[in-house]
């Protein structure tokens, strides 16, 4: 074996130990002691300590730092099929709804250098929502659950709702605000 190849092996060897002793630490940092929650979207899951303050501390931050927005101008969309409406700004477009993996998805466009927002409709469940910790408040006069401002179910009649934001999150007062108009109708 040559000079140049022990080197690289013992090279190689050397990355591999440290990258596992990084893996190890950064592992035992976040794993901490872990408690139970239970989801009301799915079954008990655990959460590390590190997880549960980090995500309180985001939630927090994220209700404080959202903005009232001004809807009085806004455009209504209804939806008769499924039996609500909410309110969007004028320059934003709906998309038709489509069918994907079991849940009808319709898309709110805030234009081109924004991601869309989704809002998916399901008879069976919530979109993506299982095992996320969420706080409870009032829509439309149904309850519904807020996971950081930024993904809200809600039941109502024979549907699941899910409104998520997506990765628009220099949106979020204006989808806070969109969110925050829904109306059911029996």
């Amino acid at each position: 074996m040559s000079p140049q190849s022990k080197s690289f092996l013992v090279l190689l060897v050397l990355i591999l130990i440290g990258s596992y002793l990084c893996l190890t630490i950064w592992w035992l940092y976040l794993s901490g002691p872990t408690q139970n929650y239970s989801g009301r979207f799915g079954s008990n899951y655990q959460m590390t300590a590190y997880h549960a303050t980090q995500t309180q501390n985001q939630s927090q931050n994220a209700q404080a730092e959202t903005p009232a927005v001004d809807t009085s101008d806004w455009k209504t969309y209804s939806d008769s099929q499924y039996h609500f409406s909410f309110k969007y700004q004028p320059g934003w477009k709906i998309l038709p709804a489509q069918k994907k993996n079991g849940y009808t998805v319709l898309q709110v466009d805030p234009g081109a250098k924004y991601y869309n927002f989704a809002i998916y409709i399901s008879p069976s469940s919530f979109y993506i929502m299982d095992g996320l910790p969420f706080n409870t408040e009032s829509i439309g006069g149904i309850q519904a659950y807020n996971v950081l401002n930024s993904l809200f179910g809600i039941k109502f009649s024979n549907y699941y709702y899910t409104f998520d934001v997506g990765q628009s999150f220099n949106l979020l007062p204006q989808f806070d605000a969109l969110v925050h108009t829904v109306n059911f109708q029996s």
